[in-house]
């Protein structure tokens, strides 16, 4: 349902059904707002409506944008054109894994650039070369001792405000509400770069490409170089600066097909003989069976072995109507073992490999095949219910995050499975209910406002500690708490 605000910004959503909703709001030059929320970027309050229910408090506040402009240049300070500025949000450490820029841009004729949308916040600029996969190179002739005569290749590479390649050493831009920051000037940076060449053996070549990420990178977004595959399965990437990369060729696509990885060492020199050989991976098979005489169908459930530094292309299967699964094209390697879209009213039991309980723990396949994976859904989860109070008489609703009790003793930034970890919503009562729990032992925050991306780290949690409350479930157990919210300004770095 949607409404047209009048000029005073009031509106009214007539003959809604009984429910639970979200509300939102839309405009040009805005952040999105929603119910629920003190500063854009939050997931929103709810509202619960009964029959004949009436709420007439979905206020929403609504940010200006915020934006970062300003010039890119190349080494002899002119203009660049094409480069693509990417502004990277700034969560702290726990937050590295897995994160993605928040917008971007790409310079005009001039050099100039426009990234709009963005929430108030710190954010670190990025600027590469032309588009993903393009770095223009030129090679000059050695004239040092050791290497004259030879041919020594350069590339722009990315760099990061106010100059540095260095991502840890950028300044960051803090960004108020609807402040342009503007004349930022980024002048590129030139590396010496260099080629892997390498061979994918134990598939068809066709169609195939080969991607080169950071090692450590940990965003999709972060991959630095692709190149196709020749026909007798060679391949060449060029212009990656020295560092530590992971290699990938992926079939049938992420998380769908086969893999090969390698990971390369680029030092001072071309680096060649790489093999990715997709005869080294192996199936992972095993069994979904619902525990008791529930008849529940599995509906849509996929299994996942998650790679810790390559989570995107971690590969998946589809569990069968019979309960079985496959997981193809496994590479040698560390993984988490997970299960995703499960059916309502069932939870993950026990997952177990032999003699081994693999349902938080690691799996090291580093050397070659493994067992079968059994799995065991429950059926009597739990369920977490309750009401927070409003830290000062201004908080919204906010958020309830459970997470295992044994997540307090991992280190930090590690990762945390989504069937680990639970948040809700609060409504406009300070109401809120999580379903699907297993049973086990917990610490459940209510927060004013949280941050996904670094908020489930270990560390982050522990400073919050006295304002948590320990939760204990057995199967089929509902449980009521009364919560405190934790302020939003209490989160700030």
């Amino acid at each position: 349902m949607s409404v047209q605000a009048d000029a005073g910004g009031r509106f009214l959503f007539e003959g809604v059904p009984r429910g639970v909703y979200r509300v939102s709001a839309e405009r040009r030059g805005f952040l999105m707002g929603r119910f629920g929320t003190r500063r854009a970027g939050q997931s929103g309050g709810l509202v619960t409506l009964g029959d004949g229910g009436e709420f007439n408090g979905a206020d929403i506040k609504m940010d200006a944008q915020s934006v970062i402009a300003g010039q890119v240049l190349d080494e002899y300070g002119e203009p660049m054109e094409r480069a693509v500025v990417q502004a990277w949000s700034r969560p702290g450490a726990a937050g590295e894994r897995g994160r993605a820029p928040v917008n971007m841009a790409t310079t005009d004729d001039r050099g100039e650039f426009r990234i709009a949308g963005l929430a108030p916040g710190r954010y670190s600029v990025q600027a590469s070369a032309g588009r993903r996969g393009f770095q223009p190179r030129n090679v000059r002739r050695a004239v040092q001792a050791g290497e004259a005569g030879k041919d020594i290749e350069e590339s722009y590479v990315p760099t990061y405000f106010p100059g540095t390649t260095d991502a840890k050493a950028a300044t960051p831009v803090e960004l108020g509400i609807g402040q342009e920051f503007l004349g930022l000037s980024l002048q590129m940076q030139k590396s010496r770069v260099f080629r892997v060449r390498g061979t994918v053996t134990g598939t068809e070549s066709r169609g195939l490409r080969v991607m080169a990420a950071p090692r450590g990178g940990g965003s999709f977004g972060s991959v630095a170089m692709s190149a196709g595959i020749q026909p007798d399965g060679g391949f060449e990437l060029s212009g990656l600066a020295p560092g530590s990369y992971i290699l990938t060729a992926v079939r049938g696509g992420p998380g769908t097909g086969a893999m090969a990885r390698a990971t390369v060492e680029v030092g001072n020199a071309n680096v060649t003989g790489v093999q990715l050989a997709f005869g080294n991976a192996f199936k992972v098979s095993g069994t979904v069976k619902v525990e008791g005489e529930a008849a529940a169908g599995l509906g849509n459930l996929r299994v996942q072995l998650t790679n810790e530094e390559t989570w995107y292309l971690s590969p998946s299967g589809r569990v069968n109507a019979d309960g079985s699964f496959t997981i193809e094209g496994v590479p040698p390697d560390r993984y988490r073992f997970t299960a995703t879209s499960l059916p309502p009213g069932l939870y993950v039991k026990s997952a177990r490999m032999g003699n081994q309980d693999v349902t938080a723990a690691a799996l090291d396949f580093t050397s070659g095949a493994a067992g079968r994976i059994d799995v065991v859904l429950g059926s009597q989860p739990a369920a977490v219910a309750g009401t927070v109070g409003k830290a000062t008489t201004e908080a919204l609703p906010g958020v309830v995050v459970l997470v295992p009790e044994s997540r307090m003793t991992e280190s930090p930034g590690a990762a945390l499975a989504v069937q680990q970890r639970w948040e809700t919503a609060v409504d406009q009562n300070g109401a809120f209910r999580i379903e699907n729990v297993p049973p086990g032992e917990y610490r459940i925050y209510a927060f004013e406002e949280f941050d996904p991306a670094s908020g489930y780290d270990p560390e982050f949690l522990k400073k919050f500690e006295s304002a948590s409350q320990k939760a204990a479930f057995g199967e089929g157990e509902t449980k009521t708490f009364a919560l405190k919210q934790i302020p939003g300004g209490e989160l700030a770095p």
